[in-house]
C-alpha cells in the first residue's frame, strides 16, 4: 500500500526522528506539526473539525510528544482495521497522510529528489491546471477549483465524485430551469472506469489517499497520462511514480506558525489562504 511504503521508506532514510507536536483538525483540512518545525496537510473528508468519539480522542490526545514515525504506524494500523460502523477511518487516514507529508518535508527538495531521478520545481507555470493539452479528453478525480480552467482547453472533461449530486448547480430564469455545471460532465466514482478508458489525461486528487481509493484508481488509469494534484499529495513521491504517475502537483508548508493559525481560525475557507504559508511543488520523473 502507498502509505505503508512511504512510512517504511521514511523509517529507514530519515536522519532524525522528530516528535509529533500538534494536530489541527479543520473542517476542510488536517494539519500535523512536528517538533522540528515541519508541517503537513491533508484534506479532511466529511469528518469535520470536532472529535465526537471519546476513544479516538483519548488516542489522539496521547500522541503529542511521541515519536512521529511510531504514531504513523499506529494510525496506519487503526485506519486499516476499522470496526463495523466506525466512521473514524477517514479522519485517521487524514491525520496519517498529514503526518507523512510533514515527515517527508526534509526530502522534498531538488537535491534529494534529483539524486533519485526526479525533477522538482516551484514553477507555477507547471501547475496541474497548466498541464492539459488542447482538445484532449480529460477526467478529473475530485471537483476542485481547476475544473473550469481545464475544461476551457480540453475537448471533453469528465469529473468523478463520490456524490455527484452535491456538485450540481441550478439556474432559474425566464427561459426555465437549467442545470450545471456546463463545463464538465460530473459522474459517479462508481462508474468512473469508462471515463478513465476514454481519457488521454487523468487528474487524480491527492485526497484519494485519505479515501483509500488512490491505489484502485491508478490501476484503472494504466496507460494514461496521470497527474496527481493537491496539498494532500505532498509526501515522498516514489511509490506514486512506481504506479504510473507522471506528474505530482502539490505544495509544501513554508511557514508552520502561520499555517497553524490559518487552520485554527479560517474554518472552511482556509484553503484560499494556503499560498500565504506554503509554496507550490511540481515533481516529475526525469527518467521518462
Amino acid at each position: 500500500m502507498i502509505l505503508g511504503e512511504v512510512r517504511e521508506y521514511l523509517d529507514v532514510n530519515l536522519k532524525c526522528r522528530p516528535k509529533l507536536e500538534k494536530i489541527i483538525l479543520n473542517s476542510g483540512f488536517t494539519g500535523v506539526l512536528l517538533d522540528d518545525g515541519a508541517m503537513g496537510l491533508a484534506m479532511n473528508i466529511r469528518s469535520g473539525g470536532a472529535l465526537k468519539d471519546p476513544a479516538l480522542e483519548r488516542f489522539l490526545t496521547a500522541t503529542p510528544g511521541r515519536d512521529a514515525l511510531e504514531v504513523a504506524f499506529d494510525l496506519e494500523e487503526r485506519s486499516a482495521n476499522p470496526q463495523k460502523g466506525d466512521k473514524s477511518a477517514l479522519l485517521l487516514r487524514s491525520i496519517l497522510v498529514s503526518l507523512l507529508n510533514a515527515l517527508s518535508s526534509p526530502l522534498m527538495n531538488e537535491e534529494y529528489l534529483g539524486a533519485l531521478g526526479y525533477t522538482l520545481t516551484t514553477d507555477n507555470d507547471k501547475h496541474a491546471s497548466q498541464q492539459v493539452r488542447e482538445g484532449e479528453t480529460v477526467t478529473i478525480v475530485g471537483y476542485g477549483g481547476m475544473v473550469r480552467n481545464v475544461a476551457k482547453i480540453a475537448g471533453k472533461t469528465y469529473v468523478t465524485e463520490l456524490e455527484p449530486e452535491l456538485f450540481k448547480s441550478t439556474v432559474i430564469s425566464k427561459e426555465g430551469v437549467d442545470f450545471g455545471p456546463h463545463c464538465a460532465q460530473v459522474v459517479s466514482a462508481s462508474i468512473a472506469g469508462q471515463c478513465f478508458r476514454d481519457s488521454d489525461t487523468v487528474f487524480v486528487t491527492g485526497c484519494t489517499l485519505v479515501s483509500d481509493t488512490m491505489e484502485e484508481i491508478l490501476e484503472q488509469c494504466r496507460g494514461r497520462r496521470i497527474i496527481v494534484y493537491g496539498y494532500t499529495a505532498g509526501l515522498f513521491p516514489e511509490p506514486l511514480f512506481r504506479r504510473g504517475v507522471n506528474i505530482i502537483s502539490t505544495g509544501k508548508v513554508t511557514d508552520s506558525r502561520l499555517m497553524v493559525d490559518l487552520l485554527t481560525n479560517c474554518a472552511g475557507a482556509v484553503e484560499k489562504f494556503f499560498p500565504q504559508a506554503s509554496e507550490n511543488l511540481q515533481i516529475w520523473d526525469s527518467k521518462i
